[in-house]
């Protein structure tokens, strides 16, 4: 299974995946729908940028999953009962307590289904989920929020009231964070989508309307049954360690650890999600942003964790090697998450091959210089290679 651009979409190409527009609607497609230049023409008008694809070159190539289906099945469904909620309210009221607990309970289970993953490397630019923007970031910030936290927790412990270090009460740690991220960006549900999805540069009052976010989102948990540590994530996921961030403008070690985490989570998956205005970044450039960012808008010791823990060229990645062969990722681990496991398809030359795997982890002298790889474009030919496979 491999991502595509909807543009490079070819009839007869199979769905990998279920294809969602919007968070209150069934499937547009469903895995193992064959396209057609008008189910691709659909697709592009629902805003659609990129799909999964089931094709030979990328069989038994399969996404990371952080999550089962059945736990991304239940938290998309208390997701998008929560949203009908708080739209329905107009940012008004404050969320009932059945809609708290079944937040606790989903963050319950994402954290169970994290932990029973903790060896994977995270890959999580895409959960193939139900879009509207909103509700499918909430979960990928939640999913990749709570893996930074279990490695960040693991290694520096988690800081109490009173600034010590403690590492005891992970799952209870791990499940108040994972609230706190699935309803981190709740207050944007009272922002217009005109200006949630506007392409173009937003006017002052627009710009002040989407900076208050946090807050707003903070004052409608305050009456509720949300814990002060989840409600902190909500108010300070866009502080900046040095400063500068908002909406309080706290710095370094004042900004809640927690909020610190999603901090990361948020900002990874927003440059990698493809938006009805603009595709996403490719996963390795956002890595690459956030590692630029250390220190002056994250936290160093989050970052560290996120450096050794999240795949810049997640499974089903197109890339083209140092030595000029060309391959599709098939398998990133922890611990060697620039150095996966590659699926060569095409020699220097552009010419197919019979399909071999390199582990990457066992030649120093190769590296990913390119994750634009297209199985059937065909590439600049390179420089004869003298490397013995």
């Amino acid at each position: 299974m491999r991502r595509v651009s909807v543009k490079k979409l070819r009839p007869g190409d199979r769905i990998g995946r279920d294809v969602y527009t919007h968070h209150n609607m069934p499937p547009m497609l469903r895995r193992g729908a064959v396209i057609s230049e008008g189910f691709r023409q659909s697709l592009e008008r629902a805003g659609v940028t990129s799909v999964w694809i089931e094709d030979d070159l990328s069989e038994g190539i399969e996404p990371l999953e952080a999550l089962s289906e059945q736990t991304r099945d239940a938290a998309i469904g208390a997701i998008r009962t929560l949203f009908v909620e708080v739209e329905g309210q107009q940012g008004t009221g404050t969320l009932s307590d059945r809609s708290v607990e079944e937040m606790q309970h989903i963050a319950g289970r994402v954290v169970a289904d994290i932990l029973s993953n903790a060896h994977c490397a995270l890959a999580l630019n895409d959960l193939a989920i139900a879009d509207g923007y909103t509700m499918r970031h909430s979960l990928a910030v939640a999913v990749m929020g709570l893996a930074l936290g279990l490695r960040v927790i693991q290694k520096y412990g988690w800081v109490d009231f009173r600034g010590a270090r403690q590492y005891g009460e992970l799952d209870e740690r791990l499940t108040t964070l994972g609230v706190g991220l699935l309803l981190h960006d709740i207050g944007k549900l009272v922002i217009p989508l005109e200006v949630l999805h506007k392409p173009g540069r937003l006017t002052p009052e627009e710009f002040a309307m989407v900076q208050a976010h946090p807050e707003t989102g903070y004052q409608m948990l305050k009456g509720g049954g949300v814990s002060a540590v989840s409600r902190a994530v909500v108010r300070s996921h866009h502080e900046k360690w040095d400063g500068t961030g908002y909406p309080d403008g706290k710095a370094g070690a004042a900004i809640h650890q927690f909020a610190r985490v999603a901090s990361v989570a948020d900002v990874f998956d927003a440059l990698t999600s493809d938006r009805s205005y603009r595709k996403g970044l490719p996963p390795h450039a956002g890595y690459e942003y956030i590692l630029s960012r250390v220190g002056r808008d994250f936290d160093p010791e989050v970052v560290e964790v996120f450096r050794t823990s999240v795949a810049p060229h997640p499974p089903g990645t197109g890339v083209i090697l140092s030595d000029g062969y060309c391959g599709i990722v098939k398998e990133v681990r922890q611990g060697s998450v620039n150095r996966p496991i590659v699926r060569l398809v095409l020699d220097p030359a552009g010419a197919p091959i019979e399909a071999k795997e390199i582990d990457l982890s066992e030649h120093a002298e190769l590296t990913i210089i390119s994750a634009d790889f297209d199985p059937w474009a065909r590439p600049e030919p390179a420089a004869a290679s003298t490397t013995r496979r």
